[in-house]
């Protein structure tokens, strides 16, 4: 292999240790820094995604329809529970966008990691040739060696013939 070719070589491998290295970190560290806003939409998706959420918000709901409904029209929310009707079309409102923009960011650094995995994969091929060509050029150069020793063998038997006879 000429010095080009390993100088090339060279510099795909390194390029290839530092993508590696990217790959193997987590998914929140590959990507460029996040936003204020990022980080409030993973934080919020974080919380809502948990089932400790889920069972609190079940807990707070059945205690706010079971006070107003055991207290009759003296509740601060009577049925019909408009007020906790806002609130839940409040939570609603916010923790939708939330978690859209926090998926979104989610993509991108999945596809951020893909065009890096996709990058390792095209230069493991490259240095796959690369390898392939070496052990060619090293069978040609084996191949040319053996055909030249075999034809000095066979020089020096067709000598000792010449003398011996």
């Amino acid at each position: 292999m000429d010095a080009r070719s390993k100088k090339q070589l060279e510099e795909l491998r390194a390029s290839s240790r530092s993508e590696h290295a990217t790959l193997l970190m987590p998914s929140s560290d590959s990507a460029a820094p996040r936003t204020l806003g990022q980080r409030l939409a993973d934080r919020i998706t974080a919380i809502i995604g948990t089932w400790t959420f889920i069972i609190t918000q079940t807990i707070i709901i059945i205690g706010w329809t079971g006070y107003n409904l055991s207290v009759g029209k003296s509740g601060f929310d009577p049925y019909p529970f408009i007020l906790l009707n806002l609130f839940l079309s409040f939570q609603a409102a916010y923790t939708a966008p939330a978690i859209m923009m926090s998926q979104k960011r989610e993509g991108e650094v999945d596809r951020y990691r893909a065009e890096i995995a996709s990058n390792v994969n095209v230069k493991s091929d490259l240095e796959m040739y690369a390898l392939h060509d070496k052990i060619d050029y090293l069978e040609g150069d084996i191949m040319r060696s053996l055909k030249e020793q075999l034809a000095q063998i066979s020089q020096q038997l067709e000598e000792i013939r010449q003398k011996q006879g």
